[in-house]
């Protein structure tokens, strides 16, 4: 029974140490999403060199440009990560998404980091936590479907029991979502005077950061992005709005929602959320009914993390930790 015992406690040490050394807490959501972080030994004594892995896949459906990934969470000098070759941040260049056509996976890109273990006393040990930063400019594309019908012809339908069609957003996978709402139908009296309807109805554009729980996050451009006058964001995303044909947006007198500009910066409330409001305006006779769709696109360049720990053992003995 002792011997069982003894068997049975080193067993759980190894499994222990095996699964909390070394652990690695990885981004999640889509877009371009990191697989691992990882070193390839979990402990390790002063001066040993360490080598970090960070593996990120393109799990969205377009592509990932001008992709960078940056090691944070130590200090690189006491690692000596100054080698020749060395570099903080590594340009990764794009990633493409997964292919519908051919069923082929997004694309995987790799970095390394070859480090060397700080100096510690001989007797001490610390965990270390590295932190991989990726960031990348990506897009999110959503539509909205929608009727436009005549109340003459509305009114037909209705008397006759049946339905216009109701459909809801639809975007690409990333790290946002979409949500737009119009109602089922825009109903239009085509009241024209030169060209010109007075049927207007108001549609609402709300923006998600769906990786926000999981530490995503949009970046200023270059560290500092200014908008018109100088006015500053901290989580800017460029919406590009795209009316149906046969409508187009009234001028709301607003800069940073005035949807009739086309294209507007929004900020992000605490990097997660901001809702637009347009007032959208027929201006085409509709004799019956037709359907048409808004297209939303935003530009945003996004960063997702991960972390993961090297135990280091020190060896260091004497003044100044010089020699061994």
């Amino acid at each position: 029974m002792p011997q069982r015992f003894l068997i049975l406690l080193l067993l759980t040490a190894v499994i222990i140490a095996s699964g909390c050394i070394g652990a690695t807490t990885t981004g999640t959501g889509n877009g371009l999403s990191i697989q691992a972080f990882e070193p390839d030994f979990a402990s390790v004594y002063s001066d040993e060199n360490v080598k970090l892995q960070l593996r990120a896949k393109n799990m969205g459906d377009v592509v990932a440009e001008n992709i960078k990934a940056e090691i944070a969470g130590i200090s690189l000098s006491e690692w000596s990560g100054s080698g020749f070759g060395f570099t903080q941040e590594q340009n990764l260049g794009k990633a493409l998404p997964y292919d519908q056509a051919t069923k082929t996976e997004g694309e995987t890109k790799t970095a390394y980091w070859n480090l060397k273990a700080p100096k510690l006393p001989k007797g001490i040990s610390y965990d270390y936590t590295p932190i991989a930063k990726l960031s990348y400019d990506y897009k999110t594309q959503a539509i909205q479907p929608m009727t436009i019908v005549d109340e003459t012809e509305l009114r037909r339908i209705i008397q006759q029991g049946k339905s216009l069609p109701s459909k809801t957003s639809a975007y690409t996978k990333g790290p946002f979502s979409v949500d737009i709402e119009t109602g089922n139908y825009v109903k239009t009296s085509s009241r024209f005077t030169s060209g010109t309807t007075y049927d207007i109805f108001p549609i609402s554009i709300k923006i998600t950061n769906s990786g926000w729980e999981s530490g995503g996050t949009v970046l200023r451009e270059g560290g500092a992005f200014s908008g018109f006058w100088g006015k500053d964001y901290d989580y800017p995303v460029q919406v590009k709005i795209t009316p149906p044909a046969g409508t187009d947006f009234v001028y709301s007198g607003t800069w940073d929602s005035d949807c009739s500009r086309g294209t507007v910066t929004v900020d992000l409330w605490k990097g997660k959320e901001r809702t637009i409001t347009c007032e959208l305006r027929v201006n085409e006779k509709t004799s019956y009914s037709r359907e048409a769709q808004i297209t939303v696109e935003l530009s945003y360049r996004y960063q997702t993390e991960s972390r993961t720990q090297i135990k280091v053992f020190g060896t260091e003995s004497g003044w100044g930790w010089g020699w061994r």
